[in-house]
């Protein structure tokens, strides 16, 4: 792995906090990125990539898809970013040959870019809706979804309290700035020669979802009763993160923390709940909260079908389908996601402006027009 030498540079800033200069770090990738087109590819996608650079190619459309894709992300007008799911999935491969073949394309069509992993992301969009709410000027969530490959599980970084706190924030800001730069590559040789990759735990959860699925099929009339349902669920399991978004922003716009009385004895994870479950009862909300949307509107239409059932890769699918359509302007997925995504319940490729295709007869015209 490179090292990458800061002190200098933090020596002569001590007083500059670690999260001013990570919010500095990722609000200059976020403007630097809002220019380019994005082009989100499943793992299907990038390993079919994969196979044409080893010369395995089963089409002549698939060596095609290498050819212009290797073309758009030298332009500088293109990027194709990563997310968690993308990272974990390239992981399970066991051969050397082709996961370090998959990881070097992804080193160089993404440019080391990533999105923020879900959780991440559902807490920024509920606190860009809330402080917009509230009047207050933010940033785009464009330039504030975005983190190097390092991060896109989440951040890390080492905490000694036995050590001045000046020397603390300096090592904090230094070990930042090696992950920062640190490529797709450097991880996997850094973890092969510490023990293994370790592949994140992902669980489908399909046939607990289908017990779910029929044992309550008949309790929504409608599809838009079906998506409130598959909202409030979701608001729910999120409700614990609302009074200690709320406390955030109290003290942001304060100064000062509120009391923890006053934060237990509140009821104002309850109001958030409801106040965001009526906003979209109503039709108050449009593209904001995109999680929320688009988690819930790929369950509610897998549920409202009954002819169909959960499939083992429909979770990591429907994280795609939340990673990409809001930020990004092409997904190339698969052909069952790619039909829920389009379908007239939902329309979420027209809601997001995010072209969603999954036959790759259509991906290649789509890229090649771009490319000319």
């Amino acid at each position: 792995m490179r090292i990458v030498n800061t002190f200098d540079k933090h020596l002569q800033e001590p007083e500059k906090s670690v999260g001013v200069y990570i919010k500095e770090k990722k609000l200059e990738l976020g403007s630097s990125l809002l220019g380019l087109k994005k082009i989100y590819l499943d793992t299907k996608y990038w390993l079919m990539i994969r196979d044409a650079k080893l010369g395995r190619a089963e089409t002549e459309s698939q060596a095609k898809l290498l050819e212009i894709s290797e073309i758009l992300a030298a332009s500088g007008e293109y990027i194709f970013p990563i997310s968690e799911d993308i990272f974990a999935e390239i992981l399970k491969q066991t051969d050397p040959v082709t996961l370090m073949t998959t990881v070097d394309i992804i080193d160089r069509f993404s440019k080391g870019v990533s999105l923020i992993s879900g959780d991440e992301r559902v807490r920024l969009e509920l606190f860009h809706f809330l402080e917009n709410q509230s009047g207050s000027p933010v940033h785009s969530l464009q330039e504030l979804a975005w983190t190097k490959v390092a991060y896109n599980l989440g951040f890390i970084t080492p905490d000694n309290k036995n050590i001045p706190d000046e020397t603390n924030r300096l090592i904090q800001k230094v070990f930042f700035d090696q992950l920062w730069s640190t490529t797709l590559g450097e991880m996997i040789e850094t973890m092969s020669r510490n023990g293994g990759i370790r592949v994140p735990s992902t669980l489908s959860g399909a046939e607990k979802l289908n017990i779910g699925k029929f044992g309550h099929m008949d309790e929504n009339r409608t599809f838009d009763q079906m998506f409130q349902s598959e909202l409030a669920g979701m608001i729910d399991s999120y409700k614990s993160e609302f009074k200690e978004l709320l406390a955030y922003m109290f003290e942001k716009h304060t100064g000062t923390p509120p009391k923890p009385s006053e934060l237990e004895n509140s009821q104002s994870d309850q109001l958030i709940a409801n106040m965001i479950y009526n906003l979209f009862k109503h039709k108050k909300i449009v593209d904001e909260l995109p999680s929320f949307r688009i988690y819930s509107g790929l369950h509610a239409a897998v549920r409202w079908d009954k002819k169909q059932k959960y499939q083992a890769n429909d979770l990591h699918d429907f994280r795609h389908a939340v990673a990409a359509l809001p930020y990004c302007d092409f997904f190339f997925t698969e052909k069952r996601l790619c039909h829920l995504i389009t379908q007239n319940m939902l329309k979420y490729d027209e809601l997001f402006n995010c072209m969603t295709l999954w036959n790759l007869g259509d991906v290649i015209p789509c890229l090649a027009k771009l490319s000319s």
